[in-house]
């Protein structure tokens, strides 16, 4: 095996001034070679035009509202649930990319061509964004060669990759973008600087979703941190982060919310977190201008900033100590919330997905902690003591909330590249035996879940076919062409699962009962209890609400999941040909794979 040591070799900490020139070159061919791949395994989407989440189908039907005259401040979706709506949480700061890419390319390419172009660029634009930040952070410590591995990197991390591939336009991509953006920040040499980077990019975070705020808690106490073992510079990072975090926290509030909704949400950032974040400002401001030398002081200072924030939240926010689903539905939290695997932690995931969730960036943590310990400087040695830290917060974020794990497997890209070439040179100088087996490991480092892949390939040719609903591939169902169909009817309800909602509003004018979104709880909960219900008891909601049509997908999970728990249910006898006589089957679109039923009188 190769020297674990780093302290000799090409990946050397702290180049020469030319050692990394050029870097965003290397990012910018590695871009354009992952943009590639990326276009060429969605083609078949692209084409079809079919978005791999819902929450990306309806991210374009907000835009496209807000192009269409609905105020900036509104961001009710009046097309679910009508006449009231939804009222979404989602930030327009995620519509601006989208928004301007349809404005300008509309006058040369027409409406339809613009919005799908829009829609495969901004998610691979969101990839670059992301390149060149790991790309900084490479070069900051390493050579152009570590630069182009830690692209590399990022470009088989499946989990960060998968919020980056064209059509993917819903805020996670971005979330990754902002916190690297804060941990290249954190990276600063300026405290001052760094803390100002930190707190904007934690602040726009946060406006995007909520999620990041244990990533900020992370951020905040490394910066703390700092402080009290640096009294050099004390704690004025802490204090520029917090200060920032407070004051473009309320900026992008009032740009993007206005005053109309100052209610307390436990889902996306209201004025109580605001004060929340003044609280903090406001402590770590005297903090920096005490300037304490001893822990004695500096401690007990901290715990009182750490004590009022947590009084204040509990106090002015009791209901929202359970999280932002606490108040869901209990039927929708188990029907429709404890199936979102993304939201799950990571021992709910498919084997595969949770190696990589677990695995890489344990890898990246490993690989830093050899950095701290071969460092050749005490600036260098602190900086991977800060980036483990943060690192091993964003793993055990994201081994609660799957789809967080995407952020760490992006901290983990730079440490994981330059072990990773560290061991390449090496390699050149041993015998071809040796030479195999360590590219083989370094193989297993770079894509761990390859041996859980291989034993789920093997075993599932041998195993008996699972009870439980599993993930089908790409659905035989063509909404462009249902759509067309609907379309010549007079606008109406539609009576559909959750999951196909979004797609139905999209393509048509027509309106949904609901779709999987927490804030539409009822509308959720009359969905779902339809299609798990009696006959009679789906005839009794449907009446209530009014919807002359019911349109299901039959090839996608959520289908199956209702006749899973339901085996004689609405669902799964409408599936079977056995509609209620209440029902007319209609074959509104031929050769679409979608069902239609018409409720009689």
């Amino acid at each position: 095996m190769p020297s674990l040591s780093l302290t000799r070799g090409r990946t050397m900490a702290k180049p020469a001034p030319t050692a990394a020139a050029g870097w965003p070159w290397r990012v910018l061919i590695m871009w354009l070679v992952l943009a590639a791949v990326l276009l060429l395994v969605n083609a078949q989407g692209i084409v079809l035009e079919r978005f791999g989440d819902p929450d990306d189908a309806l991210r374009l039907v907000e835009v496209r509202d807000l192009l269409g005259g609905q105020s900036w401040f509104d961001v009710h979706q009046y097309r679910i649930a009508p006449p009231e709506g939804v009222a979404m949480h989602w930030s327009r700061l995620v519509d601006i990319p989208l928004a301007t890419g349809i404005l300008v390319l509309r006058p040369l390419l027409g409406d339809h061509l613009a919005e799908l172009v829009t829609v495969v660029m901004v998610p691979l634009l969101t990839l670059l964004c992301t390149l060149m930040l790991i790309g900084r952070l490479a070069a900051r410590f390493f050579d152009a060669e570590t630069v182009g591995i830690a692209c590399l990197v990022t470009g088989i991390a499946g989990p960060l990759l998968f919020q980056m591939t064209p059509l993917r336009i819903d805020h996670h991509g971005w979330q990754i973008v902002l916190a690297l953006a804060a941990l290249n920040g954190l990276s600063l040499r300026d405290p001052v600087r760094g803390g100002l980077v930190v707190g904007g990019a934690l602040a726009a975070l946060l406006a995007i979703s909520i999620e990041g705020l244990p990533l900020t808690v992370v951020f905040l106490g490394v910066l703390a941190l700092r402080g009290l073992l640096s009294p050099k510079t004390g704690f004025t990072g802490l204090f520029a982060a917090a200060a920032t975090l407070a004051l473009a926290g309320i900026g992008i509030f009032l740009g993007t919310r206005g005053t109309a909704d100052l209610a307390t949400h436990c889902d996306q950032i209201s004025p109580v977190h605001l004060a929340l974040f003044a609280w903090i400002a406001l402590g770590t401001g005297v903090l920096a201008f005490v300037a304490p030398r001893r822990l004695s002081v500096a401690l007990p200072l901290l715990g009182v900033i750490g004590a009022g924030t947590l009084a204040l939240f509990l106090g002015a926010a009791p209901q929202c100590k359970g999280g932002a689903f606490v108040a869901l539905d209990p039927m929708v939290r188990k029907y429709w919330y404890e199936g979102v695997s993304e939201g799950m932690p990571f021992w709910r995931l498919p084997m595969a997905n949770a190696a990589e969730t677990l695995l890489m960036p344990l890898i990246g943590l490993i690989a830093t902690a050899l950095l701290w310990r071969d460092a050749r400087s005490q600036e260098e040695r602190l900086w991977w003591r800060d980036h483990a830290l943060v690192l091993a917060g964003a793993w055990l974020i994201g081994l609660m909330v799957s789809r967080a794990g995407a952020t760490a497997c992006g901290f983990a890209a730079v440490p994981t590249a330059a072990v990773a070439l560290r061991w390449i040179v090496a390699l050149r100088d041993v015998p071809p035996a040796r030479r195999i087996a360590g590219y083989l490991g370094i193989m297993l480092m770079l894509l761990p879940p390859l041996p859980v892949v291989a034993w789920n390939r093997v075993s599932g040719l041998l195993a008996a076919p699972s009870a439980t609903p599993q993930p089908m591939t790409m659905s035989g169902c063509r909404y462009a062409q249902a759509a067309q169909a609907l379309d010549k009817l007079p606008p109406t309800d539609l009576f559909a699962p959750l999951d196909i909602g979004p797609d139905l509003i999209l393509r048509t004018h027509d309106t949904v009962v609901a779709t999987g979104h927490h804030r539409g709880s009822a509308g959720m909960r009359d969905v779902i209890a339809a299609f798990i219900g009696t006959p009679e008891e789906a005839h009794a909601i449907i009446r209530r609400r009014h919807t002359p049509l019911i349109v299901v997908c039959p090839d996608i999970t959520e289908p199956a999941t209702y006749i899973h728990y339901a085996p004689d249910g609405f669902m799964a006898r409408l599936l079977k040909g056995q509609a209620p006589s209440w029902l007319e089957p209609v074959d509104l679109a031929p050769g679409s794979h979608m069902k239609f039923w018409r409720v009689k009188n």
